[in-house]
């Protein structure tokens, strides 16, 4: 009997839609779950990366260290909680990145629904361990939501030369009829992020010239404007073709620069929780948490699932 040593390897993925509950709506970030994030060469991470075509590919793979805690449920029934670990790397169609957000909140709803094929009953937290050795945690925090812990970061206004520059490219990207008010950049690891704040009510409708952003000094461009809807804060969208991504339909990273500079300028008192909309043709919707103290920030968002299946390399 002849053996056939070509048999493809199999593993699970999902898709994902990040900051909704509508099938149309969010971000969508395709989870594909390894048995180690070295199982694959990069290349074919990439490979893959490119043939999902989604904003975001997360590969997750599960970490040796689990805890499990026996205690009261809120209804006063005795209940077990468990905290697992698990490795994460972030890819567009085009390059690797360091930090992905709606992907984060994305891979942490497939494990809550046993992605990777273990039981997912008792699951609460998830601890994120990054190639980098940054950690995330994502947590359940209602039956339809999750949330996830980033660092926040704050932004610099640009020098005269660089607002003039950066000002340039806007003239070609949002039109030269939309009222620029201020022009920053992020600080620490999100030095690559432009930080742009207009003044319009109509952020949603502008038609937006991308390839304009490939003439610009930064990879990430965070546009923020006041919204004229009650009760939430601010809205936004974000480009970035120089990554492979157009505009993203909502960014989870962008709202760790946005939301301080939107609490500062706009002199929101103290800690408390915001609510953001991301104003691309898919939209979405995030409750931010902000500590200024801890310099961190919780989005809260829904995951709505696509779609389950088998990967073959």
């Amino acid at each position: 009997m002849t053996i056939d040593t070509h048999l493809p390897q199999k593993f699970p993925f999902s898709i994902e839609n990040a900051f909704t509950d509508r099938l149309e709506g969010g971000n969508p970030a395709a989870i594909v779950c390894l048995p180690s994030l070295t199982t694959l060469p990069d290349a074919t991470l990439q490979t893959i990366a490119l043939n999902f075509n989604q904003p975001i590919t997360v590969f997750i793979t599960p970490l040796e260290h689990c805890e499990s805690t026996v205690g009261p449920s809120a209804s006063g029934t005795t209940m077990t909680t468990t905290k697992v670990g698990f490795g994460i790397r972030w890819f567009t169609p085009e390059i690797e990145v360091p930090l992905c957000g709606h992907g984060t909140l994305a891979a942490a709803a497939a494990l809550f629904r046993g992605a990777d094929g273990a039981s997912a009953e008792d699951l609460t937290e998830i601890r994120f361990e990054a190639t980098s050795g940054k950690f995330l945690v994502a947590r359940k925090v209602e039956e339809d939501r999750i949330e996830i812990e980033l660092d926040s970061e704050t932004s610099e206004e640009l020098s005269a030369e660089e607002d003039i520059e950066l000002r340039g490219v806007l003239a070609k990207a949002l039109g030269k009829n939309v009222p620029v008010r201020y022009t920053g950049c992020g600080a620490g690891h999100l030095k690559d992020y432009a930080l742009i704040e207009v003044d319009t009510l109509e952020l949603k409708n502008i038609k937006v010239n991308t390839d304009a952003f490939l003439e610009s000094a930064f990879e990430v461009h965070v546009v923020v404007a006041p919204s004229s809807i009650p009760g939430v804060t601010f809205e936004s969208r974000m480009f970035s073709p120089s990554s492979g991504v157009a505009e993203d339909p909502v960014c989870g990273t962008a709202h760790t620069l946005s939301t301080p500079y939107w609490i500062v300028a706009k002199n929101i008192s103290g800690s408390g929780v915001l609510l953001a909309r991301q104003v691309s043709a898919r939209g979405g919707e995030l409750r931010i948490l902000s500590d200024a103290g801890e310099r961190k920030i919780k989005l809260v968002g829904q995951v709505g699932s696509v779609c389950r299946g088998e990967l073959y390399i």
